[in-house]
This record gives C-alpha cells, structure tokens and sequence, in this order.
C-alpha cells in the first residue's frame, strides 16, 4: 500500500498561520493587575511633569501648575504644561508601550509608554482627553467596553485641528475620566485616601514642586519639604559623593549623586531616598536592598532605632531615562541592574561611618556622665539642603572633654570541636583562639544588636 502525506501549506497560505493576537479584555486586565490606584495617578501627573520639563528645559516652572481632582463620580487632572504636540499625540503618545523610533526627551520621567493608557483603564469605563498646544488642539473620547469589542487597537479623533495661533491661556491638557470602576468610586469617597494620595504626590514630586511647579489636590494646593541634612562648620559635615557611569561606549553617560548623614531622630522617616530623574521610586527602605543588613565587605547592621537619624539619599539623572534603575511602576529599583549593584555598594561604603557614629552616639546617650560631645554637635547643627552640602565624606570632629571611665567586662568561655575551630579560623583569616572569640562576637554583636 502507498502512503500519501497531506500536502504542506505554502509559506504564502494565510490557513498556514495562527493567530496569536491579544483579547484587548485581557490585554487591560494584564495592564492594571500590578499597579495600585496611587501610582496610576501618579503617572499621569509624571505626563505633566515631562510636559514642563519640555516647556522649561533648564529654567525654573513658576507659573505651571497641575490640579487633580478625585471625587466618587469622576477623576479629572489639568494642567498648562505645555499640551502635548500632534505628531506626538497621532503616532506615539497613544501606542502601548514606547516605539524605539519615538524622539525621546532628556530627563523623563514618563518613561515606559504605558503610564496613561494604564492609568485610564485602571479608573474608569470612560475618558476624554483634549489637549492645546500653541499650534494645535485635539480631542479623544472613548467608551472603554464599546472600544473593546472593535478589532482596531487605535483612539478615534473627535477633534483635530492644527496650524493655529492658541493663547497662552488655554495651552495645557486636560484628562476627564468618568464612569468610575466601583472600587475607585468607593476609594475616591475615602478621606483616608485622600489623604495618602496627597502624601504620596508630595513624596514623588518634591523636586518639580521645589522648581516651582504647583499641583493641588480638590483645589488644595500641596507642599513640599526639601531633602536635608545637619551640618555644622567643622564639626558635622554629610557625605557627599558624585560619580559618572557610562554603561556602554556610545550610551548616554548617568550622574550619580549620593548623599548621607544625620537627620531628625525619626525611625518612620529614616532609611535611603532614590530618585531617579528627580522622581522618588524608593522611600526611606530600611532593607537589604539599600544595604542594611549586608554581611559581605563593609558590613552593615539590620536597621534598628538607634539609626532614626540616618537619611541617605541617591538621585540617578540622565538624559535617557532608559538607562536608569527603576520599574516600570517607579515604585522600586531593579535589584539585578549592573549600575544599581554598583552604585549599593557606594551607597554601604559611604553609610558604614554614619552607622559607626551613631552606635557612638547611642552609646554615649547611655552614660551617665554630663560630657556627651558627639550629642552637642548634633544639637547644635543645622539642616542643609542637599545642594549646598560640599563633596566630601562624613566627618565629626567632636572630641571628649573627659576620659570616660573604662567598661565593665566579664570573661567568655566555651568549648567546640578542634574541627570546626580550624573551620571558622580559616574564614576569618585569623590564628589565635582569642581572635576566634573576639570576632565572632563582634560579629554576632553587630549584626543582631544592632551595634
């Protein structure tokens, strides 16, 4: 009997292909599972943001301002940052995800080209969006759930009109959500959310507001604290470090700044601040991944009160915001990053100091004697904003005016096999039976008592 196999497709045979196209209801069901209602705001105010810095390059934003607006039937943010430009709105701003050919602009913050589809999907079933350049004016209005069951994956013009002369006045853009999903209809009724979001605006966007940019809240306008560190003329002075990273021959080259050093005694607020492009995406971590608790190298301590004082800071900026360490929420860095590694390990370097001084000072709070010099200093410092503290590494140069009375000591003594001492000499690199004693003490001491 002669077999016969079924003819292969061509490769010009359309039944030869399988579609692999994404159901759009489960595409916005993927997009808004991981981000949190906060951060999808977020976003949208980091869009203004980068329409000022657009507007603004290196000047200061008096005069732009950001009003958002939450209540139990709507969401709603303007501002009169600049609008964003047609050719911008027609073949990128709209696109999931960013296109490798879209220009890109020094120091977004708007990065990944997913923030404002997200935040859309993420609040509501409805939105509109107009926006006023000096030449141009666009509106877009879509119904989510009538917008799923079409095949095309693009936003319909309602308005478009271009080659024209707008006033001042009118130029910005305005985003009208509507039709709220229940469960940010029943947030948005929420003091207590109001009120985070509120401190979370003020967290993200302390550097736009110190610039000048003005955002409010239900028509509360919001603040903002500048960084600081205490500083005192010859006898305090913070750590400061700059470094230049270019990751590749031809990238763009990241700046690096890093700050450290004593603050208010607050164990809620202390820890290390990273910012990236001037936007916070990690807030006062008192974990592993800013160092504490490391015990390679330089080792640092789990973080303990006696540490409320300390405040690190570290603000990556480059013009491609691609190279920066952050996630795609901005609400973390990416620990597997080659220059973040590098960086963490500068940042345990330069806190390693801090940390020694304030187990000194922890110390000295505890004596009973009046002479307590490395407490004066810090009584009598004064708080500095990081740009006027100078490149250098912490210093104090408290010295007592007493000689403090010695410490009491006692003797430890305990037996373990000949083995495992050979063991733990040969990883401390050390050779006497004392030594063995005296560091794993010292070690165990400064890791779990925080000392």
């Amino acid at each position: 009997m002669l077999w016969r196999y079924p003819r292969l497709a061509s490769a010009t045979d359309q039944t030869a292909k399988a579609n692999a196209e994404p159901t759009k209801e489960f595409f916005i069901s993927m997009l808004v599972k991981d981000i949190e209602l906060i951060r999808a705001i977020l976003d949208l105010i980091d869009n203004a943001v980068d329409g000022a810095r657009r507007l603004r390059v290196q000047e200061r934003f008096d005069g732009l301002n950001v009003r958002v607006d939450v209540t139990e039937h709507r969401f709603r943010i303007a501002d009169n940052c600049g609008g964003i430009d047609l050719n911008l709105a027609r073949n990128y701003a709209f696109r999931f995800g960013r296109p490798s050919e879209m220009p890109k602009m020094a120091r977004s913050v708007g990065q990944f080209g997913v923030g404002m589809k997200r935040a859309l999907f993420k609040l509501g079933k409805h939105f509109k969006i107009e926006s006023t350049t000096a030449t141009s004016h666009f509106a877009i209005e879509e119904d989510v759930e009538t917008w799923k069951k079409h095949d095309r994956w693009e936003f319909a013009f309602q308005q478009l009109q271009d080659n024209m002369k707008n006033d001042v006045t009118v130029i910005g853009t305005v985003v009208l959500v509507t039709n709220l999903h229940d469960a940010v209809s029943d947030e948005f009724r929420l003091e207590t959310f109001v009120s985070k979001l509120k401190r979370e605006i003020e967290a993200a966007h302390q550097e736009s507001m110190y610039r000048g940019l003005a955002i409010t809240l239900n028509k509360v306008p919001l603040a903002f604290r500048a960084n600081e560190l205490l500083h005192s003329d010859g006898d305090l002075r913070p750590a400061y470090e700059q470094i230049i990273v270019k990751q590749s021959e031809d990238s763009q080259p990241v700046t690096v700044k890093v700050y450290a050093g004593i603050g208010s005694s607050d164990p809620v607020e202390a820890g290390w601040y990273i910012y990236c492009n001037g936007r916070l995406v990690v807030e006062s971590d008192q974990t592993l991944t800013t160092g504490w608790g490391e015990r390679g190298g330089k080792a640092i301590p789990k973080f303990h009160n006696q540490f409320a004082r300390f405040r690190g800071y570290v603000l990556f900026d480059c013009d491609d915001a691609g190279l920066l360490p952050w996630n795609t929420t901005k609400t973390g860095v990416d620990s597997d990053s080659g220059l973040y590694r590098r960086v963490r390990q500068k940042m345990i370097t330069i806190m390693r100091p801090i940390i020694d001084f304030l187990n000194r000072l922890d110390a000295e709070a505890d004596r009973a004697s009046t002479d307590k010099p490395l407490t004066k200093i810090v009584d009598d410092a004064r708080p500095v904003v990081l740009a006027e503290i100078p490149e250098g590494p912490f210093e104090h140069k408290a010295r007592p005016t007493t000689q403090p009375a010695p410490l009491e000591q006692q003797k430890i003594t305990y037996w373990k096999s000949t083995e495992q001492i050979r063991k733990v000499k040969t990883a401390l690199r050390v050779k006497s039976l004392k030594e063995v004693g005296e560091r794993t003490f010292e070690y165990f001491y400064e890791n779990e008592c925080g000392a």
